[in-house]
């Protein structure tokens, strides 16, 4: 049987050793290489024949430089499919991760999960972890908004009243009532 060459990018000793010594412990997987850096993934990633990278998005402190060597990684024209390892649920950054070239996204804490997008990533049967999904669901009901509505929206989330919003918009309550009807209407269509 041939083995899933994967690469391990996790700066993190405790998640290396981890991570590492739960996919050994399967039979079609290889762990061909661990990295620590931007660099030494990039740099392996040119190098070495590779299936699968396991890439921690934050390599260096809060930099997301993970989705940076993804970017990178992507651009040499390799067939290596990337799996962004994160505990970060911020919808901006897993959009930015999936449009920089990841695969998948996933919970580093949940090694069947890993296993799992490891295995339908090399065998290109991709779908998205829940993880992701929501973020990515989100973003496309989001792109059905007015302009206006968009902003309505945003400032809701940010937690502003009905009342703030008319005042910011320089606008009356009912118009406010009635954009804050048609985000509920579009946002519901795509239940």
């Amino acid at each position: 049987m041939e083995k899933i060459k994967v690469m391990l990018v996790e700066d993190d000793p405790r998640w290396q050793k981890d991570i590492a010594y739960d996919l050994e412990m399967e039979p079609d997987i290889e762990v061909v290489k661990i990295a620590s850096t931007k660099e030494e993934a990039v740099g392996a990633a040119s190098q070495l024949q590779l299936d699968v990278i396991l890439m921690d998005i934050n390599l260096t402190e809060s930099n997301l430089d993970g989705i940076e060597a993804t970017f990178e990684i992507s651009r040499l024209g390799k067939d290596i499919k990337i799996i962004m390892l994160t505990s970060i649920t911020e919808r901006e950054t897993i959009i930015k991760a999936i449009e920089f070239g990841a695969a998948n996204y996933v919970s580093k804490s949940s090694i069947q999960d890993i296993l799992a997008c490891i295995r339908e990533a090399y065998h290109n049967q991709i779908s998205l972890h829940p993880d992701a999904t929501g973020a990515i669901l989100r973003e496309i009901r989001l792109k059905s908004l007015t302009p206006m509505e968009k902003n309505i929206y945003t400032l809701k989330e940010e937690g502003y009243t009905r009342s703030q919003m008319a005042e910011y918009f320089h606008t009356t309550l009912d118009t406010i009532g009635t954009h804050m009807k048609n985000i509920s209407k579009k946002l519901r269509r795509f239940r």
